[in-house]
């Protein structure tokens, strides 16, 4: 797990566009959709719905829920430091 891809999971998810998020993140469309492939891969599901628009599969939703949490952890121990 690689919580760039983690945080870049999160933006997509609130954009619920790769365009818009990519923008956001001033990364190509190219290389989130490759973070988002590389987590469905290590994790053996789909997160996106990509047709008819984009949205959260159920495994995503559950992504979306625990990976907030693992952000926050990681900014609390960073900020205890």
């Amino acid at each position: 797990m690689n919580l760039k891809s983690i945080q870049y999971f999160l933006v997509a998810a609130e954009e619920m566009s790769f365009t818009k998020a990519s923008d956001r993140l001033f990364i190509s469309q190219q290389a989130l959709s490759s973070h988002i492939k590389r987590l469905e891969s290590e994790y053996g599901v789909q997160l996106f719905e990509r047709r008819p628009a984009l949205q959260l599969t159920q495994e995503g939703e559950q992504m979306l829920f625990y990976s907030k949490h693992i952000l926050d952890g990681e900014a609390k121990m960073r900020s205890s430091f």
